[in-house]
């Protein structure tokens, strides 16, 4: 059902009903005695009936207008409370926070700063997809920030973005894929690739192929069982492959330890009004990657 009357005109009602005449309601009010009036004649105007007797001095109220006055005094108290609540929003942190991330981001990363920010009485949802989303997310506001790889290129005018850190990428594969180590590039060329995610975006995906032949695989728990097969390597985040694990151990290649590093960046909508809570993220999320 619409709602025809205003908040102002259930005002001035309760203030008429309250003070007696439009006078002492309108000083009251702070308005002009015309505006109050004004108020009531299309407040009844839309009721279909009269609230007040104005041949009385001081006005009548209407049995009709009585049984208002009660629920009209009830709604403003609600009114109240509402724009008491709405505006403590505005002083304490937001309930919830969305974070959009990748097999790329630290697990640990994700872990302490869902901490930090309980700690302050805001829960963060984690959403695990890929860029394209998260950048729609973004857009639509259903995610407040995105942690990605840095693929060298602009992100337009819709988002900002930051580093915060940067991810270390090894070669992983069973003990027994590789007859010898260090690797050679061209050894890890020919055999079978297995790429951790088959959303990657271009750039991300064509630094970490190496391989002519490739597999895409979404599923982190098979990966790791065709990686344990001997089915192929993997060029994964360190901390994805932190712990024992005896039948996938970690390659040494040719390549050593440089060029593997993947710089990673926040991504988030610039200008949109939030609690500094939220805007303090980006440096939130590069202090605890300098810890990681």
């Amino acid at each position: 059902m619409a709602i025809n009357f205003t908040l102002a005109q259930i005002e001035a009602f309760t203030c008429v009903c309250e003070c007696g005449n439009l006078t002492r309601a309108a000083v009251k009010l702070g308005k002009d005695r015309t505006t109050v009036s004004e108020l009531l004649d299309y407040l009844e105007l839309d009721l279909g009936y009269s609230l007040f007797d104005r041949s009385s001095r001081p006005f009548g109220v209407t049995e009709r207008g009585s049984l208002l006055y009660r629920q009209a005094r009830l709604f403003l108290h609600e009114a109240q409370a509402f724009s008491q609540i709405a505006q403590q929003q505005e002083k304490n942190p937001p309930r919830t926070m969305t974070l959009s991330y990748d097999i790329f981001t630290p697990r640990t990363v994700l872990s302490t700063l869902a901490s930090r920010l309980y700690q302050q009485g805001c829960r963060l949802n984690l959403c695990y997809q890929d860029r394209q989303q998260a950048e729609a997310a973004l857009a639509e506001g259903s995610v407040d920030i995105a942690l990605y790889q840095a693929v060298n290129k602009a992100v337009g005018e819709r988002f900002k973005w930051r580093g915060v850190g940067s991810v270390e990428l090894a070669v992983y594969a069973s003990p027994q894929l590789f007859e010898q180590q260090p690797v050679s590039l061209l050894k890890l060329a020919s055999c079978h690739q297995i790429i951790p995610n088959m959303a990657l975006d271009l750039a991300v995906a064509q630094r970490v192929q190496i391989a002519d032949r490739v597999q895409y695989v979404n599923d982190m728990a098979m990966l790791e069982l065709l990686l344990a097969n001997g089915q192929g390597w993997a060029l994964l985040p360190v901390h994805i492959m932190a712990g024992q694990r005896s039948n996938i151990i970690r390659i040494e290649t040719e390549m050593g330890s440089g060029g593997l590093v993947c710089p990673m960046v926040a991504i988030w909508v610039p200008g949109r009004v939030g609690h500094p809570l939220r805007q303090r993220l980006p440096d939130l999320i590069a202090e605890l990657f300098a810890r990681a």
